[in-house]
């Protein structure tokens, strides 16, 4: 409880019972005294607890950092507090785990990131890729890796540079070509490529991105997949034309969900009036 004042937490924090040492440690109120007495706690859970909680002081980190528990020194690698330096030195772990967890901490530096993501290990390279400071030029070597998880990350990153999401674009693994589509920072003639890919679920992350431009939507709006013309009809960029198109449109399963279309602020109030007279009471709801 964040109310329960520090002296009645000191009290706890010496109960027989792991578990409510373990709330002790998690909550974000404990004093740092009281943080360092549970860190040599016997049962690791509780200092599991205390390697997570926000508000441990950088020593005691370095000191949670040499537990035999390899939960806890991968709590403390995760841990927003945790210094560069200590980070570095959790990067050499012999656990994938811990190293995966400094890997994805926005504090560790780029030269040990750049080592990180040579690892042996396919979900470290991943969390390098997947770090929001990790660097373009590392993210076009990641892109390259033979893992596809590793390549998805990068797909994923707005750091990575158009020239390498074109490359993504053309990968043989369909998740990559659609995060590709969902990344803000795909340029729309990525796009308007993506737009034909025989994935539909590569089409379908075109028409969610809201930068996909109105002209690619007018051509999603024809696409053979009903979801595909759906989220065409949810996103804010498609043209009113377009919207009157798909409110006619002759499936019935985007008829049903044409209430997307009526949600839409690019609607105009005529379109809306015929939406009113519409047989699906959810179309008329939405116009509502």
């Amino acid at each position: 409880n964040p109310n329960t004042p520090p002296e009645l937490l000191k009290q706890l924090a010496e109960d027989e019972h792991e578990w409510v040492r373990e709330a002790v440690a998690r909550n974000p109120n404990t004093p740092p005294e009281l943080l360092k007495q549970l860190a040599e706690d016997k049962d690791w859970r509780v200092r599991l607890a205390v390697a997570r909680n926000p508000n441990t002081p950088p020593e005691l980190l370095k000191q949670l950092a040499e537990d035999e528990h390899e939960w806890v020194r991968a709590a403390v690698a995760r841990n927003p507090n945790t210094p560069p330096e200590l980070l570095a030195k959790l990067a050499k772990d012999e656990d994938k785990g811990v190293r995966e967890a400094v890997a994805g901490n926005p504090n560790t530096s780029q030269e040990v990131l750049a080592k990180l993501a040579k690892d042996e290990h396919e979900w470290v390279r991943a969390a390098v890729a997947g770090n929001p400071n990790t660097s373009p030029e590392l993210l076009k070597q990641l892109a390259k890796d033979e893992d596809e998880e590793v390549r998805l990350e990068v797909a994923k990153s707005p750091n990575t540079l158009p020239e390498v999401l074109a490359k993504l674009a053309e990968d043989e693994d369909e998740e990559v070509r659609e995060a590709v589509a969902r990344n803000p920072n795909t340029p729309p003639e990525l796009l308007a490529k993506l737009a034909e890919d025989k994935d539909w679920e590569v089409r379908l992350a075109v028409a969610r991105n809201p930068n996909t431009p109105p002209e690619i939507l007018a051509k999603l709006a024809e696409d053979e997949d009903w979801e595909v013309r759906l989220l065409v009809a949810r996103n804010p960029n498609t043209p009113p034309e377009v919207l009157k198109q798909l409110a006619k449109d002759e499936d019935k399963l985007v008829r049903e969900a044409v209430a997307a279309v009526a949600k839409n602020p690019n609607t105009p109030p005529e379109l809306l009036k015929q939406l009113a007279e519409d047989e699906h009471e959810w179309v008329r709801e939405a116009v509502a």
